[in-house]
């Protein structure tokens, strides 16, 4: 069984974890995957849905994702991380604020606002 599933609606990827990684490797996979789909012509943003995730990441898978982060910020033009927690959302928030990314990175609870930041509030993403 798949831990993520993924969609394109038209500009945006859309990856949704379903459980996180548990090593690196696999960890590396899902970044590799994602990398791919970014390098596909007309992707300008990336939607990352992490309402399933309920454990924190080790080290390395963290790691890894950190360095797909900072990647994807040279590759797109909005990047949108929907949180099971308000809290994880307001942390987040935070961060991008303090990098000065707050116009193109940012966190939500809500998918309706996640999909309206990215320009496609009138998607049915599941």
């Amino acid at each position: 069984m798949s831990k993520y599933e993924y969609k394109v609606e038209g500009d945006v990827f859309y990856f949704k974890y379903l459980e996180m990684a548990s090593t690196a490797a696999e960890a590396q996979d899902q970044a590799d995957f994602v990398r791919s789909q970014i390098d596909k012509p007309g992707i300008k943003k990336f939607l990352n849905d992490n309402r399933n995730v309920t454990s924190v990441a080790n080290p390395e898978v963290s790691a890894i994702w950190g360095e797909l982060m900072g990647w994807l910020s040279t590759k797109i033009e909005k990047n949108a991380t929907i949180t099971p927690s308000a809290s994880l959302k307001m942390q987040l928030n935070r961060l991008s604020k303090t990098a000065g990314t707050y116009d193109t990175v940012r966190a939500f609870t809500d998918m309706d606002q996640a999909l309206e930041f990215v320009g496609i509030s009138d998607a049915k993403i599941s």
